[in-house]
């Protein structure tokens, strides 16, 4: 089996896309990924089969909750899970996200339609979606790692 990784920096970084944020209690569960690979930290929906999932890409769709990083994931797909691979979803906990717009701590949790990314909007429209019961844990601007909860 080829090398995943074969250089290392000095300093591990602190947290990394769709990474289980804390060891308080959370709830995971497997899914089948149906359509299309997805990567970590992504919002899912329910796929048209049981136990299946697919990448949130409308307003629309039925929230599922947000990929988990994996260290046993396949080197072929190192950021995340192809079709037909069983992937990890929270559904409860804390987890890191890619914030799709500016965010501030205690917000309303959106998914921006296109990019799967958490935004901090006002309302439901055409180019985001509510995740129910979420907030942000922490605030930070377009790009950054922030904190979602999801209850």
């Amino acid at each position: 089996m080829p090398n995943v990784q074969s250089s290392y920096t000095e300093n591990m970084s602190a947290a990394r896309v769709g990474q289980i944020a804390n060891e308080e209690p959370s709830t995971l569960i497997s899914r089948e990924v149906q359509t299309a690979a997805i990567t970590f930290g992504k919002v899912v929906k329910q796929g048209t089969a049981d136990r299946q999932i697919q990448a949130a890409t409308a307003a629309a769709d039925v929230y599922r909750g947000i990929t988990v990083r994996d260290r046993s994931v396949n080197p072929a797909t190192p950021e995340g899970w192809a079709v037909n691979e069983t992937c990890r979803v929270m559904t409860k906990g804390v987890i890191w996200v890619t914030a799709g717009a500016t965010v501030a701590a205690g917000a309303a949790v959106y998914m921006v339609v296109g990019t799967g990314q958490a935004g901090n909007f006002t309302s439901v429209s055409a180019s985001n979606l509510a995740i129910p019961n979420a907030i942000f844990e922490s605030s930070g601007t377009v790009g950054t790692l922030v904190r979602i909860r999801l209850n």
